[in-house]
């Protein structure tokens, strides 16, 4: 079986750049771009980040972890790029460990000026709102300062905003064959492999 890596953050995090280099790192991979099931809702699609979209991205969001799970069952890599919340980290580790995979996960928080910046920079990208911005760092940093202060809930903040993406993807590799990024909830007892 193959494990899951989680690259998440808010928007302007450097997740779809981080992600994508870190796919590049490990031998075999898979990229499971999470924005891509959002995206497949067309005619009375709703902005997958506005609360009224509650009944489209429950589905897409199922959609995209059984993808992972399923690509994780090939003995590869499975690079998860997208927002995944703690609650749905959870529930992913524990659809993973029903397939015998392993989960591990990697935040990045870098300023919220730093991601308002990168997302008002954006071209061909859907999404441009910095009040949804700040709500969806808001709502990662509390959730990480809360999981810094309970062990059973670690996993890598990475907070470098200087950093390159190749660059912050070797360092969550590094961390990776660590055994640095335990996801929270059940992990299989694989582990990380080297």
């Amino acid at each position: 079986m193959g494990d899951v890596v989680v690259v998440t953050g808010p928007p302007g995090s450097g997740k779809s750049a981080v992600g994508s280099a870190l796919a590049d790192l490990l031998d075999p991979s898979v990229l499971v771009e999470a924005d891509w099931f959002f995206g497949r809702w067309r005619r009375g699609a709703v902005d997958p980040w506005l609360p009224e979209a509650a009944a489209q991205t429950a589905p897409a969001g199922r959609a995209a972890l059984a993808a992972t799970v399923e690509f994780a069952r090939s003995d590869a890599w499975v690079v998860y790029d997208g927002v995944l919340h703690q609650e749905a980290a959870r529930d992913l580790a524990v659809r993973a460990a029903d397939a015998g995979a392993a989960v591990h996960r990697a935040v990045l928080l870098p300023p919220v000026d730093v991601c308002l910046a990168r997302v008002a920079a954006r071209t061909g990208h859907g999404f441009d709102d910095p009040a949804a911005t700040r709500a969806m760092h808001a709502a990662f940093a509390a959730e990480v300062d809360g999981a810094e202060a309970d062990p059973a809930a670690e996993h890598a903040v990475l907070r470098d905003d200087a950093a390159s993406p190749a660059g912050l993807a070797t360092r969550v590799r590094d961390l990776l064959l660590a055994g640095a990024l335990r996801a929270p909830g059940p992990v299989a007892t694989g582990g990380a492999r080297p």
